[in-house]
């Protein structure tokens, strides 16, 4: 399994980016990990940058979105376990993606209810990947 992570604009917040590159260094004990940062700009230049990555890219596609399917970490653990194949997740600008975008994803999922800014729910996604292959590995980190 490969794991890419589609973004958009580079993270500021030192300590984010500080953890973030924690949880990487995990991940890719595991699979794979590539990173795709695009370009800021309007969100519709946004969303049209990640539709145009969207058309090559191979694997199933999750956007990231407050109104998307809530997931247990577990269950979160189980989606990721049934792809054997490159699992790309999209994470919008400050206003999000858009229902174009939703549209060419597989599947829609929320980190939470709540709005974080973009940073945020990377580092977040981020966690949680590394908590999805402890969850399979039998590791010691989720309780």
């Amino acid at each position: 399994m490969k794991i890419k992570i589609i973004s958009v604009g580079r993270a500021k917040n030192k300590h984010i980016i500080h953890l973030s590159n924690v949880y990487k260094d995990r991940i890719k004990r595991y699979t794979k990990l590539e990173e795709v940062v695009l370009k800021s700009g309007t969100n519709q230049s946004e969303n049209e940058r990640i539709l145009n990555h969207l058309k090559n890219n191979k694997g199933l596609n999750y956007g990231l979105s407050e109104d998307g399917m809530n997931l247990s970490s577990n269950d979160f653990a189980k989606m990721l376990n049934n792809n054997e194949e490159q699992t790309s997740f999209v994470i919008g600008g400050p206003n999000g993606i858009n229902s174009k975008v939703k549209e060419n994803c597989n599947q829609i999922i929320a980190l939470s209810l709540m709005t974080f800014t973009h940073e945020m729910a990377q580092l977040f996604l981020l966690e949680q990947l590394y908590r999805a292959f402890t969850i399979f590995q039998n590791i010691k980190y989720h309780k």
